[in-house]
């Protein structure tokens, strides 16, 4: 229990605060929706800053600062709080606020997983009408499943990535189209270097000294290891966590498979069971350190019990396990997580990879079970690898009847004709960021 004084300082010092302004990300939020809107997302990803630009953008459409109640559930004066004091919370604030009952209060409850039973709560204060409710949280299995069973159809949830390239060259003072890109194609590529090897975090991405990225990199790294995981899911054997995280972001862009790494780890002598090393997977998954995709089938089963392709949320992190700089598979670890963020603006589209007839397509873009875009992957397209990284494509595009197909690359573009199609070949700035018209 926090004693009530504690908890009238925090509330004091929400209500002072002035919301910083902030970058613009290219999210897509609708508050007008009548629905408690929730932010999922990677620790860092920018989801606190995300609701500062939500209340500033109430504060200049005139609604008094008095209705706009901001709490940080990881302050550590509210370790602790329970259920039961979320409501003390609450009278604190009108108390403190002079807000007026009777007008729509709107409450931003950032961290807010770290309350056992919050959904119950904010079911109760959404179901009351007075308020509109927005939510973050750094694990998408506990907002799930809390969600599942609480809030079941009163939300709408967002995924807030780190930086797509496009908000990279933003958050920097630098506007990105296709004159732009083609007048200044040097510079573009040399910020498309860095965000390759140092990743996408806001805060990261404004750092210039290198070795302080890394030191921010892996501080973010061991919040995410240690409060994120090892401490929600009561992790005892943690040398084994690290290793398999370790292991699974080691073989990004590559298929993952749980018997192969307990075999390696057999090898040298690491005993941890393909159960665990299953259970550490869905932990990394579950606070959105990595992602999976399954291989293309319209067969539910066989997709369910293909193998998995680990893609890390956030390159930067790949700098403290490994001298990333394999540009290929950074680009297309790149080219996954722009894919996942147009997947969460159009909730109807899936993203897999595919094993064709004559190779394998980096990704397979679909809706209802029909391919609408193949796409292939490659620093560079030139006569060396084109049959390589074409072939796939053709006998893909022949069997499965996409509708188009495109070539990602660092640099390389232009157009190929295969099996009566024309395959677009584009740099990977021009197509991220939707200037190739």
């Amino acid at each position: 229990m926090i004693e009530s004084r504690i908890l009238r300082g925090v509330v004091a010092e929400a209500l002072s605060m002035v919301p910083p302004d902030a970058f613009e990300r290219d999210i897509g939020i609708n508050i007008n929706l009548n629905k408690v809107i929730v932010l999922a997302g990677i620790r860092r990803s920018g989801k606190t800053y995300e609701l500062y630009n939500i209340m500033n953008g109430l504060l200049r459409k005139k609604v008094p600062r008095a209705n706009l109640f901001y709490m940080n559930f990881e302050d550590e004066r509210l370790r602790g709080l329970g259920i039961d004091q979320l409501d003390e919370l609450i009278k604190i604030y009108y108390e403190l606020s002079g807000a007026a009952k009777e007008h729509k209060i709107y409450l931003f409850l950032d961290e807010v997983q770290n309350i056992n039973g919050w959904a119950q709560w904010v079911r109760r204060l959404y179901d009351s009408t007075l308020y509109k409710i927005f939510v973050t949280g750094s694990s998408s299995k506990l907002l799930s499943r809390e969600i599942a069973t609480a809030l079941a159809g009163r939300n709408v949830t967002y995924t807030v990535y780190p930086l797509s390239f496009k908000e990279f060259l933003g958050i920097k003072g630098i506007k990105l189209d296709s004159k732009q890109f083609y007048a200044k194609r040097r510079v573009f590529n040399r910020h498309l270097y860095e965000y390759l090897r140092m990743g996408g975090f806001p805060e990261v991405s404004l750092i210039e000294d290198q070795n302080d990225k890394i030191r921010v990199l892996s501080s973010y790294y061991d919040a995410i290891a240690y409060r994120d995981v090892i401490e929600r899911y009561k992790v005892r054997d943690t040398n084994a966590l690290s290793m398999t995280f370790r292991y699974a972001i080691s073989t990004y862009a590559k298929s993952f498979s749980a018997t192969k790494t307990y075999n390696y780890f057999k090898s040298i002598g690491i005993g941890i069971s393909k159960k665990t090393i299953n259970s550490f997977i869905n932990y990394g998954e579950s606070v959105f350190l990595f992602y999976h995709l399954y291989k293309f089938s319209k067969s539910f089963k066989k997709l369910h019990q293909s193998r998995k392709k680990i893609y890390v949320t956030d390159s930067g992190l790949l700098r403290l396990f490994e001298n990333a700089e394999d540009y290929g598979r950074l680009l297309e670890n790149a080219v996954c997580i722009e894919l996942l963020r147009r997947k969460d603006k159009d909730p109807l589209l899936e993203i897999s990879y595919l094993e064709g007839r004559d190779g394998e397509v980096d990704f397979a873009v679909s809706r209802y079970k029909k391919v609408i875009e193949l796409i292939q992957v490659t620093f560079e397209l030139n006569k060396s690898n084109e049959d390589r990284e074409l072939g796939p494509l053709a006998s893909s595009l022949r069997e499965l009847g996409a509708e188009s197909a495109t070539v990602i690359t660092f640099d390389s573009e232009g157009e190929r004709k295969i099996g009566g199609k024309i395959v677009s070949v584009i740099p990977f700035a021009l197509w991220q960021c939707g200037a190739s018209d």
